[in-house]
């Protein structure tokens, strides 16, 4: 971790790291998600098999197939050795893994947009300089943009007050141009698309939400959370 990565991930909020699992290591994770899903009567050779799944709405249908497919021990596949010092290395402190699961929202959500999203943050800190948890989101296949990827907000976890993180929830509600209105306070959209492999890391204090899966991919991705000890 180099120390201008370290400054960017302080200011930003997050960091992406590329291929830190390779197609080997995550290939065996897509087979048993794909696995599950036919066994499930959920999805197989391309389509949806369960029309009360796919008529939930977007959100509600990530949270139920996320808590219907498992994988024991998922954070000991997908977190390296190296992911788990930088983990440490960001947060300058010894951290406990809290939290771990599947991602998995299936294709065609519906037409993607920025309204109407759930925005939230996981923890919040009485110091601005510590990072109270990390929070690691891995690629487990490859995700195109639009394809209900994690959105963060990045350097919205230096909002300094109440007023301020109410003044952005409430841009956030309305319907017009977000990204050109979250310009004006140093804040933007990050998309956690990219390759199967790939990690981000994010500071639990970053607004984010699920997203809308518009394309005809599945979005596969595991997240693990780390608490200060």
């Amino acid at each position: 971790m180099t120390p201008e990565q370290k400054s960017f991930f302080r200011e930003r909020g997050y960091i992406l790291l590329k291929k830190t699992l390779t197609k080997n290591q995550v290939g065996p994770i897509k087979e048993h998600i794909l696995d599950e899903l036919k066994r499930l009567k959920l999805w197989s050779s391309g389509k949806a098999m369960s029309a009360s799944i796919k008529k939930m709405p977007a959100f509600q249908q990530i949270a139920k197939l996320s808590g219907m497919i498992k994988q024991n021990e998922i954070h000991t596949k997908v977190i390296t050795q190296a992911a788990s010092s930088t983990i440490a290395s960001l947060t300058e402190s010894k951290v406990v893994q809290a939290q771990s699961q599947l991602l998995i929202s299936l294709p065609n959500q519906g037409g993607w947009t920025l309204n109407g999203l759930n925005w939230h943050t996981d923890i919040s800190s009485s110091s601005p300089d510590l990072v109270p948890g990390i929070q690691a989101f891995v690629l487990i296949d490859d995700v195109k943009p639009h394809g209900g990827a994690t959105l963060a907000m990045a350097g919205s976890h230096l909002l300094k007050n109440h007023s301020e993180l109410s003044r952005i929830r409430e841009v956030l509600r309305e319907k017009g141009d977000i990204e050109e209105e979250l310009r004006s306070s140093d804040l933007s959209i990050v998309e956690m698309a990219g390759q199967a492999g790939d990690l981000y890391l994010m500071d639990m204090r970053v607004l984010h939400t699920p997203s809308i899966n518009s394309t005809t991919s599945i979005r596969m991705m595991a997240t693990v959370r780390y608490l200060l000890e």
